[in-house]
């Protein structure tokens, strides 16, 4: 008989304040119909069930909703000035999580080609047009000037493959300079801003937004430094963070895991699905999801958090953690990939299978890259997949166990809860009474338990050691 699916989840309320709940209870207490909320149409006679988040998730589905809204500046902004100082109290680095850019990379290269962009935001294009003789002038004025940037460009493509020498060059350059001040002007409807002059904080927040557009800038504008940045390349291995956009909703929905928007579409029907938690995840700051591509495709994502490890007497694991000292450990809570990916299915890609041990150890480096960037010295990893030869990976490492209870999400949900809230309240929509959120490093029901000691659970020690943990004697009674 299988057990009934219903972990554990961390949750937040004004009126309770920190919430550990089971899901089953968390339903019954506090979730809502998610008819009511427009997740789901109206039916009768449906067995609905209960969801959680709904309140913040109606809001935050509906901000998002017309493709150009993005919650990154809003979720940056107030962790910034939340009054928790992560590196005095917690001794890490947050700025490697929100970017994998570095911003001050960013901001001195926009500084480095300052020349380059005022030349581009002040070139009359007529007049550049006009003098090098490529389109007559009669047709050049019967463009208006709102279109002629768009205008100029589709003629230049048509003719540059009959130009020859100078004429190609210059075609070539101007079809460059009107591709490069595009972008420039998007960039600068990103950060509200003149890009002569960024403002430094949004800069720190957006550097992975501006680093892929500046890379799209042609060399032959005069941009230089590309090479400092970090983006999606054609070839080999790349990351990137999701972006809290529309696109967030979708992840689930690309791996076929358990986020998915809808449960059909799920690669492995049979598990519960938590896309309720994603309401929760994309407002987190300490919560990331880091994409990866190979050959610029995406094939996997990996979730991560930090979480904090009490000293053992202020949970009662004494007996399990004798003279243990807190600590900081960077949680790989997920790894899920496309179903391209998983040679368990029909259709699996056999380039991408054949590419899988690559690819997934380029990842290990980038999340020990990102730990030790945090100043984090201590890696631990949920051994579930919705991926068997992730699973089989695993067992590579040496494993730890630890009690779920002696992970500690910092702050409790509480920032996030109150971010939900401001958010709403600013928008004159309901604001939630409660958060929730599921932590799979903290769910005892994704593999069947080895331990004989509840609440145990066994991780893969990507860095650390595993005396760190419960010695294994005690876990399974050798």
């Amino acid at each position: 008989m299988t057990r009934e699916y219903n972990p554990i989840l961390i949750g937040f309320s004004e009126e309770e304040g920190p919430i550990r709940i089971s899901l089953k209870k968390a339903r019954d207490r506090y979730g809502l119909m998610p008819s009511l909320y427009g997740f789901v149409p109206p039916k009768e006679g449906r067995d609905e069930r209960r969801a959680l988040n709904l309140k913040a998730g109606k809001f935050i589905r509906d901000e998002l909703a017309n493709g150009s809204r993005n919650l990154k500046w809003d979720v940056y902004r107030y962790f910034s000035r939340w009054h928790r100082d992560y590196s005095a109290e917690f001794g890490i680095d947050v700025n490697p999580f929100i970017n994998v850019n570095d911003p001050e990379t960013v901001v001195s290269l926009i500084r480095e080609n300052r020349a380059v962009f005022k030349k581009l935001l002040e070139m009359d294009l007529r007049e550049a047009v006009l003098e090098k003789r490529l389109v007559k002038k009669e047709v050049l004025n019967s463009v208006a000037d709102a279109s002629l940037a768009e205008k100029v460009a589709e003629m230049l493509v048509k003719k540059i493959r009959y130009l020859r020498d100078d004429k190609k060059q210059a075609a070539i350059y101007l079809l460059g300079c009107i591709r490069g001040r595009d972008i420039i002007y998007k960039i600068e409807d990103l950060i509200h801003g003149r890009i002569l002059a960024p403002g430094e904080p949004v800069i720190a927040c957006y550097a992975d937004e501006i680093s892929r557009m500046l890379l799209e800038i042609p060399e032959v504008t005069g941009f230089s430094g590309a090479k400092d940045l970090k983006g999606i390349s054609i070839r080999g291995v790349a990351f990137e963070y999701a972006e809290r956009d529309a696109s967030y909703f979708m992840l689930g929905k690309d791996t076929g895991d358990c986020t998915a928007d809808k449960k059909n579409f799920q690669a492995d029907c049979d598990i519960e699905n938590i896309f309720w938690t994603v309401f929760a995840w994309i407002l987190d700051q300490n919560y990331q999801i880091l994409k990866v591509y190979f050959n610029g495709e995406f094939v996997l994502k990996v979730h991560l958090l930090p979480l904090y490890i009490p000293d053992a007497a202020l949970l009662g694991h004494s007996a399990f953690l004798p003279q243990k000292t807190d600590y900081m450990m960077l949680a790989v809570d997920a790894v899920e990939t496309i179903r391209g990916l998983r040679d368990d299915l029909p259709g699996c890609r056999q380039d991408l299978v054949d590419q899988r041990e690559y690819i997934f150890g380029k990842t290990i480096e980038q999340i020990e890259a990102i730990a030790r960037k945090m100043r984090i010295h201590h890696i631990y990893a949920e051994r579930f997949s919705n991926t068997p030869w992730v699973r089989d990976y695993y067992q590579k490492y040496p494993e730890i166990f630890i009690h779920v209870n002696h992970m500690e999400k910092i702050d409790h949900l509480e920032d996030v809860f109150y971010l939900a809230r401001e958010l709403c309240g600013n928008a004159g929509v309901e604001m939630p009474d409660e958060l929730f959120m599921e932590i799979q490093m903290k769910n005892t029901y994704l593999i069947p338990k080895l331990s004989k000691a509840p609440g145990v659970k066994s991780y893969t020690v990507i860095k650390g050691s595993p005396e760190d943990g419960i010695p294994k004697k005690r876990v399974i009674g050798v």
